[in-house]
C-alpha cells in the first residue's frame, strides 16, 4: 500500500504556527509529514559553504517539526539538501519521494519557510498537488487569541451560574474543543 506523503520545504524562517497547520494537514489526510530542509547554495558561494545561522535555523526548524509530530503522532521523513536551485529541487524531491502534494505557505507580508520567488517557481511547474494555505498575520492571530480568551471568560461565568441553578445541566459537550479550533484560526 502506497504511503501518502506531503512535502514541506524549508529555506527560512522558522514559523510555528505554519508547522502547526502542516502537521494538522498531515494527520487529517493519515499521511507522512517530508521536511525538507534547503540549503541555498549559489555557484560562487559552494566553496564558502552554508552560514552558521542557516544552520541553526534548519535545526530549530526540524526539532519543532519533531516535536509537534510527536505531539501529535504523525510520522515524519526529514531530508536535508544542498542546492543552487531550490525549486528544481523541491519538484525532485517530491518526485522522488512520491509526494502527494507540496505545502505552501504565505500571508500578507509575504512567504513563510520559503522566499516568495520559490514559491512562485514551484507554482508555475508543480510536480504534484500544490497546498498554499494563506496565514494570519501576527495581528491577526493576537487579535483570534484574544476573542477566543474573551469568548472562553463568558462560557466560563455561564458554567459558574449554571452550577449554582442546576447542577445537571453544567455539561456542555465540545466546548474544550472548540476553543481548541478556535485557537488554530
Amino acid at each position: 500500500m502506497k504511503t501518502t506523503r506531503f512535502l514541506l520545504p524549508f529555506v527560512h524562517g522558522v514559523d510555528k504556527f505554519a508547522i502547526e497547520q502542516a502537521i494538522l494537514l498531515t494527520k487529517s489526510h493519515n499521511a507522512t509529514l517530508v521536511p525538507l530542509v534547503l540549503f541555498h547554495l549559489p555557484e560562487e558561494r559552494r566553496m564558502k559553504g552554508v552560514r552558521l545561522e542557516y544552520l541553526q535555523q534548519s535545526m530549530d526548524f526540524l526539532e519543532i517539526v519533531k516535536q509537534k509530530a510527536d505531539r501529535h503522532s504523525v510520522q515524519t521523513e526529514k531530508l536535508e539538501v544542498f542546492t543552487s536551485n531550490v525549486v528544481q529541487s523541491i519538484n525532485l524531491v517530491a518526485s522522488e519521494m512520491e509526494c502527494d502534494g507540496i505545502l505552501l505557505y504565505v500571508s500578507q507580508k509575504g512567504s513563510i519557510l520559503l522566499h516568495i520567488e520559490h514559491i512562485k517557481g514551484v507554482m508555475e511547474m508543480p510536480v504534484c498537488k500544490l497546498y498554499i494555505t494563506h496565514l494570519p498575520t501576527v495581528e491577526t492571530k493576537s487579535y483570534i487569541q484574544a476573542l477566543r480568551l474573551r469568548f472562553s471568560h463568558r462560557l466560563g461565568s455561564r458554567n459558574e451560574k449554571r452550577v449554582d441553578q442546576k447542577p445537571e445541566q453544567v455539561y456542555f459537550a465540545g466546548v474544550s474543543e472548540l476553543a481548541d479550533k478556535a485557537s488554530l484560526l
